[in-house]
This record gives C-alpha cells, structure tokens and sequence, in this order.
C-alpha cells in the first residue's frame, strides 16, 4: 500500500508519524490478512509483550486511520519530543 501525510509526505516504514490525537507512534512493514505488502503501527500493549514472551507483536494497518490528520515528524523532532 501507498499512504502519504496531510502534507504529501510518503509514509514508509522506520517513519515516526503523529496521530490525530497528538500520540507518536512508529511506522512498521506488515502485511495484511492476504499477505500483501502493508504499514502499520503498534496494536500490541508492550507490558503485555514482555510478560508473554511467545506471544505475537500485532498492528493496525495505516488503513485504518485518516491519512488527512497524519503527519510524518521529522526524527530530530521526535526526539526531542521522546526524551
């Protein structure tokens, strides 16, 4: 899938993008229920992950969201941003 920001910007994975409601979240390549080349971001409680070591890391395809209230954040600004 192709998916671009509010901005025009080509989303691909190892991007860090802000949601609508302000949150960052990290851009992965996934794949979707018939294995197509997809992006998504993390759906999987990462508390949980480290208590179930054999469990799966899941996603939500960038499908699911509005790609009009997306946009891509630069890395030096999600930084400073993180830290």
């Amino acid at each position: 899938m192709h998916y671009v920001d509010k901005n025009g910007v080509e989303i691909k994975a190892g991007m860090t993008i802000q949601m609508a409601d302000g949150s960052l979240e990290l851009v992965y390549d996934t794949q979707d229920a018939y294995g197509n080349a997809d992006l998504g971001i993390n759906a999987s409680n990462k508390e949980y992950l480290e208590r179930h070591p054999y469990a799966s890391r899941e996603y939500y395809s960038l499908c699911n969201f509005n790609m009009s209230e997306v946009e891509v954040i630069d890395q030096n600004e999600s930084m400073g941003l993180i830290m």
